[in-house]
């Protein structure tokens, strides 16, 4: 098992990210890159109700386990529940959540799942552990339709095609 240090040198190699925040035992790719060494778009938003999704990805090494992370934020344009970085507990704190864009975030969510979980099993991690959530429900009315004539989900799908991508990418950098 790599400790904590040396995952941080494998992902570093890698140049998965401009940037890795350590916080404890979490790894936060800050400034994530595509496999072209481009910036990564982490951001997401619903053309109708203009709610968007911020992702940020993360690694914890907890007893001899290595576990996968994303940090999603959901801003939109109600006020009333704003968060900052003061009201986040544990492991929330690892991430960062000043970004600048419309405004604060509204909700915050930690998605948590094993390093090296299947796709099946990741996809039924993020189903049960954010696009389950009342607030998201949003999500549901954020469809598009394929060339054969049928919607599908868009918003969940660049979620979870871009969550895997990148957990793929950190699994690939440590052999």
């Amino acid at each position: 098992m790599l400790s904590l240090e040396s995952l941080k040198q494998h992902l570093e190699r890698a140049h998965i990210a401009g940037h890795i925040y350590q916080h404890h035992q979490i790894l936060v790719l800050q400034e994530p890159f595509t496999e072209n060494g481009s910036a990564l778009n982490i951001f997401v938003q619903h053309e109708l109700t203009a709610d968007q999704i911020g992702l940020q990805f993360a690694v914890e090494h907890t007893d001899q386990k290595l576990k996968f992370l994303i940090g999603v934020t959901h801003s939109n344009q109600d006020h009333r529940s704003e968060i900052s970085i003061g009201h986040l507990k544990g492991n929330q704190k690892a991430f960062n959540l000043c970004y600048a864009f419309y405004n604060y975030p509204k909700h915050f969510f930690v998605v948590e799942t094993d390093l090296y979980a299947n796709a099946e099993q990741f996809k039924d991690c993020l189903e049960k552990q954010l696009f389950s959530q009342p607030e998201l429900s949003f999500l549901d009315t954020a469809t598009k339709v394929n060339p054969m004539g049928q919607n599908y989900p868009w918003m969940k799908d660049y979620i979870a095609q871009l969550s895997l991508e990148m957990k793929v990418r950190i699994q690939t950098s440590l052999m």
